[in-house]
């Protein structure tokens, strides 16, 4: 496949997910953003020797890794950070300075692997009358694929760390692209990201943090439910059995806390050199994001509400945390100025209205009569 092939795949995925429902001039406007993404990628510091030969790949696996790494350059650039990549390409995807800091992102894109059940669960799926079991089903096996990508990155860290080819002190982050694990439909990468795990959290939550099955509990004077997490150090593996034919063993997803069984506070301890995980979706959709990210930046800050950031997973027992400024910025796709708490409180009430409609009834900014 060529590149201009490449370019009408991206249009007709575009015009799948939005073309019955949006004007044509909303599907042309976010493939031309793609489009500006891509030749802003294509002329930086950051392209591999090989990165044409993966976008067009016909390995979707591969085309969609590739693709993430153009949109994350994109994200970050206009976060108004400036990515560089590793000298002679050896090294973490992407660079960038924050007040001193050196912050390094390996960016994975998680396939479904050899789980073709994953595609079947999709399939099978009917929001208006959805299946308990199969939507745990989904969510586990997801889940599986995205701890499967965070071992791998934090592997893969830890041999830059010996080569030297990052420092003891840089902040380091794994972005886990989630575009492989989204149904084919839209808004996945825009309004939101691939389906939360069991306990309502994303799915990067509960791969480093253990979080399991929400339950309610009864508060501390018996009066009321209170929603409780549940954690655990691992979690079953999918029940087919591996290449050999012997079963599959469970998967720890407890790296960033301190479990108590040997076998996962093993690699927790080995995750301490990881800062952070964040978790995004960078499809097609992207096109989409920009084009509200525009609105938002120079219509009406309303748009800024539909817009998901992702979600970033910091590690409390990293070496070097992450600070607080960082976080802001890597998780800053708005170019616009910070609203005051009032202005903030004015926002919510306009979306609430535009959600509930005419009949909300607009709640007065605290203090103000």
């Amino acid at each position: 496949m060529n590149v201009e092939e490449l370019f009408e795949r991206w249009k007709a995925t575009l015009n799948r997910r939005y073309g019955q429902g949006f004007p044509v001039e909303f599907v042309e406007k976010a493939h031309q953003n793609l489009l500006t993404a891509y030749e802003g990628f294509i002329e930086s510091e950051c392209v591999d020797a090989i990165f044409l030969e993966g976008l067009c790949s016909s390995n979707l696996n591969s085309s969609a890794q590739r693709l993430g790494e153009m949109l994350m350059f994109e994200r970050l650039k206009h976060a108004g950070y400036d990515p560089k990549g590793s000298p002679g390409g050896k090294g973490p995807d992407f660079r960038v300075q924050q007040d001193g800091k050196l912050i390094c992102l390996e960016l994975v894109t998680p396939s479904i692997g050899e789980d073709v059940k994953i595609n079947e669960l999709f399939t099978s799926h009917d929001p208006l009358n959805p299946c308990p079991d199969a939507a745990t089903n989904l969510r586990q096996r997801t889940l599986l694929r995205v701890s499967s990508a965070i071992s791998e990155k934090l592997r893969k860290y830890e041999g830059y760390l010996r080569e030297g080819v990052v420092g003891p002190h840089d902040v380091l982050v794994i972005v886990v692209n989630d575009a492989l694990l989204c149904p084919d439909s839209f808004f996945y990468g825009v309004s939101h990201n691939a389906d939360a795990g069991v306990g309502g959290q994303s799915l990067a939550e509960h791969a480093v943090y253990g979080f399991g099955h929400s339950i309610w509990e009864l508060d501390s004077e018996n009066t009321n439910h209170v929603r409780k997490s549940t954690y655990r150090e691992f979690v079953d593996n999918r029940p087919e059995p591996g290449r050999d034919g012997s079963p599959r063993g469970p998967v720890p997803v407890s790296l960033f806390r301190s479990p108590a069984q040997q076998e996962a506070a093993d690699i927790a301890l080995r995750a301490s050199i990881i800062s952070a995980v964040l978790q995004v979706t960078l499809r097609e959709d992207y096109g989409v994001l920009m084009l509200l990210r525009e609105k938002a930046e120079t219509e009406d800050r309303l748009f800024e509400g539909l817009l998901r950031p992702g979600v970033l997973v910091t590690n409390p027992r990293a070496e070097n945390p992450i600070d607080v400024p960082s976080q802001h910025g890597l998780m800053r796709i708005v170019d616009a100025p910070a609203l005051s708490l009032k202005g903030l409180w004015d926002l919510k009430n306009r979306e609430l209205k535009m959600l509930l409609g005419e009949g909300y009834k607009e709640q007065p900014f605290p203090g103000v009569n």
